[in-house]
């Protein structure tokens, strides 16, 4: 017999782990482009988003990294005073 609730607990970890892998490729070459040390607020984010994984939560490491994605990737991030 198959149980629905085990079925769907484990694919909503595979969908997590698939959201958490396409923000990390996201992030990977953003916070390559900061060179050298990294601010703050970016570290702290990070090591949160990390903090997640280890906790076994894939699910809020994805969403962190998603946001942390879509800020890096506003161009405002990019512009120079």
């Amino acid at each position: 017999m198959i149980s629905l609730q085990e079925y769907r607990s484990r694919r909503e970890a595979e969908t997590d782990m698939a959201r958490l892998d396409l923000a990390v490729g996201r992030l990977d070459p953003l916070v390559r482009l900061r060179h050298g040390r990294l601010e703050p607020r970016l570290a702290r984010e990070l090591e949160l988003i990390r903090g997640a994984v280890s906790a076994g939560s894939a699910h809020e490491a994805a969403e962190r990294a998603e946001r942390l994605a879509d800020l890096l990737e506003h161009p405002a991030t990019h512009a120079r005073p």
